[in-house]
């Protein structure tokens, strides 16, 4: 599944609002902070980004909270689970599946 990085400031607070977005929607990203973190400083500017938030997904960049774009990019989607509602990562387009919850092991089948 397709790394998500988020580029963040603590100053901005749109980079809160994206991060409460992700968590809701149970979607894994790995955060590095352009004023803290020289990497993701010098990542930020190779790419030409020029504001926070912004996501790298795969080769794909989206700077500011698109929230239909970032989703769109991601080759999974969550749900939950139909017994312990936990949520789980599944496939995008794989059509009819059948999943197992790692927490109840409740089979059921989903469409991707």
């Amino acid at each position: 599944m397709k790394e998500i990085i988020m580029l963040t400031s603590k100053t901005w607070p749109h980079c809160y609002t994206a991060k409460e977005f992700l968590s809701e929607k149970g979607i894994k990203y790995i955060e590095k902070d352009v004023n803290s973190d020289p990497n993701a400083r010098q990542e930020m500017m190779k790419r030409n980004i020029m504001g926070v938030p912004a996501f790298i997904i795969g080769d794909e960049v989206v700077v500011g909270l698109d929230k239909s774009k970032i989703e769109s990019l991601l080759d999974y989607k969550v749900i939950n689970c139909i017994e312990c509602f936990k949520r789980l990562r599944i496939p995008k387009n794989k059509g009819n599946i059948m999943v197992t919850c790692p927490e109840c092991k409740t089979k059921f089948k989903t469409k991707t």
